[in-house]
């Protein structure tokens, strides 16, 4: 059986770390996985999943020479683009994998890293990306145009419902489940909050996930006087309880690669207004919510959600959504 070493750079559970588990659980009958971090939160995640793990130092070229050596592999496959960058730099004899999962601004111009990707791409055997959109924005996307696949998350309806149990009162109008940083523009969600309160001055919502920007966001909430109307919880071990309590999901990313999130939402039957980016643009369309440019456009979709008489439809369409964009299977 072969041994694939899992590289990823961060130490915490997301939804990147998500996916990655979801691969090894599910050809764990095919292949022999271990799940190459630093020590971090993540750690407990696998414990619990009863998974192998190999904790490296740092993402370096020293620390990955050094898990080669020990775990001697014969697939690395490395999650985005710093794991992928430095592996790249490291192997020369066990071939590598790339998998993108989300499409950073810089991917569409000539900048420093997205030539460092360009280099580890060239390296790599095949690369494997969430949504076509990461293809259509690598400006050199031409040059590695034979070794891209793409292969959407693996999704699974039952699986998410299962972490909801019972019937959940809608105790929020609006939540988000994602890490507070650039990528996901947790200031934005806070400016669309500050205008709708002037119009719905009780609204309540929730932000699920913890990260770099939290403490920028938390002063700024205290700047727009959004402490009644926002309610930050941290990372939660079980995000879907909440999903579950909200009205509308929104999610103000500034980029993304699939968007698993979203998906998530629509399993659970509850609306999602998104930014237009990414592969959220093959989850979400109007039977189901609204695919967003601008911040005007955030808030006229959340209002007409919430002020719409066949809202409980919309609801039963989320999870239709859901049953069609299902592809574990695939």
């Amino acid at each position: 059986m072969k041994k694939i070493a899992m590289v990823v750079n961060s130490n915490i559970f997301s939804g990147l770390e998500s996916v990655t588990i979801d691969i090894m659980q599910n050809l764990n009958n095919c292949f022999e996985f271990v799940y190459v971090t630093k020590s971090g939160s993540i750690i407990n995640v696998l414990k619990e999943k009863r998974l192998k793990y190999y904790i490296i130092n740092d993402m370096s070229i020293k620390s990955i020479k050094k898990m080669i050596n020990t775990l001697k592999p014969d697939i690395i496959h490395s999650h985005d683009y710093r794991a992928s960058f430095i592996c790249s730099l490291v192997n020369k004899h066990v071939p590598l994998i790339i998998h993108l999962h989300n499409n950073p601004l810089w991917l569409k111009k000539f900048h420093p890293l997205s030539f460092a990707f360009l280099f580890s791409a060239i390296k790599a055997k095949k690369t494997l990306i969430v949504s076509d959109s990461i293809e259509k924005e690598f400006i050199f996307s031409n040059c590695i145009k034979n070794k891209i696949i793409n292969i959407s998350n693996p999704i699974n309806v039952n699986k998410i419902v299962k972490k909801v149990s019972g019937k959940y009162t809608k105790k929020y109008d609006l939540c988000c489940v994602a890490r507070i940083s650039e990528s996901k523009n947790p200031l934005r969600f806070l400016n669309i909050i500050k205008i709708l309160v002037r119009v719905k001055p009780n609204l309540k919502a929730v932000w699920v996930g913890d990260g770099e920007l939290k403490y920028n966001v938390l002063n700024k909430v205290k700047e727009y006087g959004l402490g009644k109307n926002v309610e930050f919880v941290g990372f939660q071990k079980n995000p879907y309880k909440y999903i579950a309590q909200s009205k509308i999901f929104v999610l103000t990313s500034s980029w993304e690669g699939f968007g698993l999130v979203a998906f998530e939402a629509l399993a659970l039957g509850v609306p999602c207004v998104v930014s237009k980016v990414g592969g959220l643009v093959n989850i979400v369309d109007k039977s189901c919510g609204y695919l967003c440019k601008n911040d005007d456009d955030f808030v006229n979709g959340i209002l007409k959600l919430l002020e719409n008489n066949k809202f409980l439809k919309i609801c039963d369409n989320c999870k239709k959504k859901a049953q069609n964009l299902e592809n574990t299977k695939e």
